[in-house]
């Protein structure tokens, strides 16, 4: 039971270390949290106000530290035990959740990739989250970024409960999909305005988009 406590507060740690944050901070003098339009401190904004080459760095360290502390756990503790789960989760709640960010962390999909990453062999979940945002990024296109990530990290937990033994590995991921579901939400109700569209491929299949949403306010005016 100690080494799964163990192994759970390490894994904890090692996703509160906010990369994304420090790395732009510390080397280019920039907020993200500040300069950014959402005030996410993840990678993704590293990238559009930081550049490239640091948003690659910054990626891979969010990558490592999900995948270290769990490749390094499974040396010592079994993926079959229940309380495995906190440990599975915790890079995901450690960088959601931030002590370093007074708890305002982020939205946790790198780390969750780098995290499923660090279980393989073990479990062929990583393959469960990759493909439904490969779907829905590219053939039934969903818009915009916050609710595809949902219906995605939804869509990985259902797909898993038919392809994946492992109970822990199960409860693991509910606890990461509840955390990154929380994370985008209330982006999604509040900067998005529960705009939505649904393409396939290039063509419109349904939805209600910015544009649409101006249009009849301009209208009413």
């Amino acid at each position: 039971m100690l080494s799964y406590l163990f192994w759970t507060a390490v894994s904890f740690f090692s996703g509160s270390v906010m990369y994304s944050y420090l790395i732009p901070k510390l080397l280019f003098k920039k907020d993200i949290t500040k300069i950014s339009k959402d005030g996410n401190p993840g990678c993704g904004n590293v990238f559009t106000c930081v550049g490239i080459p640091c948003g690659i760095f910054c990626l891979l360290l969010e990558l490592a530290k999900g995948a270290v502390p769990i490749w390094l756990a499974l040396k010592y503790v079994s993926p079959d035990n229940l309380m495995f789960a906190g440990v599975l989760a915790g890079p995901v709640l450690g960088h959601a959740f931030s002590p370093m960010l007074k708890n305002h962390g982020g939205k946790a999909i790198a780390v969750t990739f780098g995290t499923y990453i660090g279980l393989c062999p073990h479990s062929v979940i990583l393959f469960m989250l990759a493909v439904p945002f490969v779907f829905f990024s590219t053939v039934l296109r969903i818009t915009p970024h916050s609710l595809r990530v949902m219906i995605s990290y939804a869509t990985m937990l259902g797909s898993s409960l038919f392809f994946e033994n492992r109970t822990p590995v199960l409860f693991g991921a509910a606890i990461i999909t509840a955390a990154v579901i929380y994370r985008h939400f209330g982006d999604y109700i509040q900067r998005e305005k529960r705009q939505y569209g649904v393409y396939l491929f290039s063509f419109r299949l349904f939805g209600r988009e910015a544009e649409e949403n101006e249009l009849s306010h301009s209208g009413k005016a």
